[in-house]
């Protein structure tokens, strides 16, 4: 998608197109919504201040934006002085698969539970993963390329996470039977 920010019009686009996908990226890192507001009024002013440092030849819009995001909430914690879940030790690849959508719907309208708890179980780079993977239908090489992964080390990373959240709907009663 080509993005216009030279004009009140193209700015105005651009933020009615990116401002939901963006909060709800930010607001399932923070789990506050006053906080996620801050934090994505500066997200979108940054996106102002440096428009001119982007470069379509070295990534697409979508891309930038979620960077500037990523960084964003990294910021936030690091000035909140609250740690980000360190990534287990290394495991070995995924072996299975797991339904993710089907589980999730067993999960929120069957069990009445929410994203939010669900998403608790990962660090924050698995969210990342999961998030782009899963609600913005990303593969795993474009969610690799966003977060500045090796494609291998996101494969890792959605491994992990799968397997963390099988664990989670096993401690919730869901049958896994049926979704794997």
């Amino acid at each position: 998608m080509s993005v216009d920010l030279e004009s009140k019009d193209g700015i105005s686009c651009m933020y009615e197109q990116y401002f939901p996908k963006i909060y709800n990226y930010v607001y399932y890192r923070v789990y506050d919504h006053e906080i996620c507001g801050d934090i994505v009024s500066g997200i979108f002013l940054k996106v102002l201040e440096h428009a001119r440092d982007y470069d379509p030849q070295k990534a697409g819009f979508s891309t930038w934006i979620y960077a500037i995001a990523r960084h964003a909430v990294v910021d936030y914690y690091r000035r909140a002085r609250q740690p980000a879940d360190n990534l287990d030790d290394f495991m070995d690849t995924l072996a299975c698969s797991l339904d993710f959508e089907e589980a999730y719907r067993i999960y929120s309208e069957e069990m009445h539970g929410e994203i939010m708890s669900l998403l608790g179980v990962l660090s924050e780079t698995e969210q990342n993963v999961i998030y782009m993977r899963y609600f913005e239908g990303r593969s795993g090489r474009e969610t690799a390329f966003s977060l500045g992964l090796n494609p291998s080390t996101e494969r890792t990373l959605h491994g992990r996470a799968l397997k963390k959240m099988l664990r989670f709907f096993r401690e919730q009663g869901i049958s896994l039977e049926d979704m794997v």
